[in-house]
């Protein structure tokens, strides 16, 4: 961000989360800070447990820039259900102090969800969690990518709970969420809605979902004024000309559209959480337990992760 924007837009404060330990976060957070240390229209603010700031400072071979802090919630910052857990004490304060506009944005490190879920129960991953403590009724997962945008409608749940958790009112709610977020950068953006079944049901020959909730969907957000196409067959939406298209594509699950966003974006690849009253990204990827520590582990994703957040930002500024 150059000293011009920020003389205009102001400083912008982003929140790290901490994630887990025990993979790659530490070398990950670390890194990405050092590409900050020069930019001065940044305060970033690493929300850790003093052994993971101890960890992060320890992948850094010099101080961190005096724009770069490290905090950590003490016990009555956090619902004392969550004390035990480091990984999602952090989540909490961070998003809290966000909601508080102490923070602009918050940027969360990988975690690895059963061992959250060992001690929080019911957790299934940043989205859901974000959602509960944030109080609010619908969000959307966005996998972004410079060239790619994937909206996954339902999260992380078992394949064999899908066609139960479509619905033609979520499916409105989350387009209307994508349509939101892609307006804020091109007028009347496309949105290509996936199908759920194999070449769309083939007119109810493999499945009826298309017909009864899918299509149904698709016409209201078309009659209320949304540019949404569908439903596309899953194996075609991303190759051209139908890839060409859309500005959006929304993923019936998960699989659905963390493969192609997987493949597309690699190191470029952001978790948008959509809906929520705060600004909140993550690298695209996991933990990464069998690369930690081997020098090998890139924080590209952690970079753009950062970047996207001052994007996000700057566009509720102007």
């Amino acid at each position: 961000m150059s000293e011009r924007i920020s003389k205009k837009f102001g400083t912008i404060k982003i929140g790290i989360t901490q994630g887990e330990l025990s993979g790659i976060s530490p070398e990950i957070i670390s890194l990405a800070l050092s590409k900050f240390d020069n930019d001065k229209t940044l305060e970033l603010y690493v929300v850790a447990s003093p052994q993971g700031i101890e960890m992060i400072k320890s992948f850094s071979k010099k101080q961190f820039a005096k724009h770069i802090s490290f905090i950590s919630p003490e016990p009555n910052d956090v619902p004392e259900q969550i004390t035990n857990s480091d990984v999602l004490s952090s989540i909490y304060f961070a998003a809290k102090l966000a909601k508080e506009k102490k923070l602009d944005a918050i940027v969360t490190g990988p975690v690895d969800k059963n061992k959250v879920a060992n001690k929080y129960s019911g957790f299934s991953g940043h989205t859901g969690f974000l959602k509960q403590i944030l109080r609010v009724e619908n969000v959307l997962m966005l996998m972004s990518t410079p060239s790619l945008k994937i909206g996954i409608m339902t999260e992380h749940i078992p394949l064999s709970e899908v066609p139960e958790n479509i619905t033609k009112e979520r499916i409105i709610e989350a387009t209307k969420l994508f349509n939101d977020y892609l307006g804020k950068t091109k007028i009347d953006p496309c949105i290509g809605i996936l199908a759920l079944n194999p070449h769309s049901g083939d007119s109810g020959l493999v499945g009826t979902e298309e017909q009864t909730i899918i299509i149904p969907a698709i016409k209201q957000l078309m009659s209320n004024g949304i540019n949404a196409i569908g439903p596309i067959p899953a194996d075609s939406a991303f190759v051209p000309p139908i890839k060409n298209k859309c500005d959006g594509i929304l993923a019936m699950y998960h699989d659905q559209g963390m493969i192609p966003a997987k493949i597309r974006g690699y190191d470029n690849l952001v978790n948008i959480t959509l809906g929520l009253p705060i600004i909140r990204t993550s690298p695209g990827h996991g933990v990464a337990y069998d690369i930690k520590e081997t020098g090998i582990a890139s924080p590209a994703s952690m970079i753009k992760a950062i970047n996207t957040a001052v994007d996000m930002v700057l566009a509720e500024r102007i």
